[in-house]
């Protein structure tokens, strides 16, 4: 399976406004809000928190509310992205252009659904590990085929458990998962009538989310 997610590719997304009018910066926002109840971290926590492939930085709202004494950074491989960061975010955040290695000691890093567009998901997963106390990677929990066309990794509760011990959560997130009439309409009333057309019961979508805690 060929991965689509170059860097070429993700630059033609942000640099065309395709991301925000797809509606990328309300789903970050989304998995940001549903997430953030999960991350284990004091409200007065002072360390660095690293958002990997943080897009255009919609999360850092969130985060800067959540953990106000934090020194918050991003990261994404996108140059437009970053450059759209700094002009929305550089008074709560700091942010860097580049991929896993350039990537900075820190305390924390979050990688919020971006590790099931990476073909070499584990190795950076490694990598990251090195570079922080505390790695949260979230990614859609065994995402039912067909996969999107940017996914190329699915995700169980034992998938990283060769490289390093740690817990996992597994919840349903707005931006991801169905919710009110549409989880009703698409979900519930869809699955009476779909045995009858021979097609597959679907499940309600979500999210698992890796705590690892280690030390640099």
């Amino acid at each position: 399976m060929k991965n689509i997610n170059t860097k070429q590719y993700w630059e033609e997304r942000f640099m065309t406004g395709d991301w925000e009018e797809k509606g990328g910066e309300n789903q970050t926002k989304q998995f940001a809000e549903s997430q953030i109840k999960y991350i284990e971290l004091c409200s007065n926590f002072s360390g660095t928190i690293l958002d990997f492939g943080c897009g255009l930085g919609d999360a850092m709202p969130i985060y800067h509310k959540a953990f106000p004494d934090a020194k918050l950074v991003g990261i994404d491989i996108s140059e437009q992205a970053i450059q759209k960061c700094k002009r929305k975010y550089d008074s709560i955040a700091s942010f860097i252009s580049g991929d896993h290695n350039s990537v900075p000691n820190v305390d924390v890093i979050i990688a919020s659904n971006v590790f099931e567009h990476l073909t070499d998901d584990v190795l950076i997963a490694t990598h990251l590990l090195k570079k922080c106390k505390q790695l949260m990677i979230i990614v859609p929990f065994r995402e039912q085929k067909p996969l999107s066309s940017e996914h190329v990794n699915t995700y169980a509760e034992n998938y990283f458990r060769h490289i390093a011990d740690y817990k996992y959560k597994i919840f349903s997130s707005r931006g991801w998962s169905q919710y009110g009439i549409n989880l009703i309409y698409h979900v519930y009333f869809k699955n009476i009538l779909r045995p009858l057309f021979g097609k597959q019961i679907v499940k309600r979508a979500k999210q698992i989310m890796y705590i690892f805690n280690t030390q640099v």
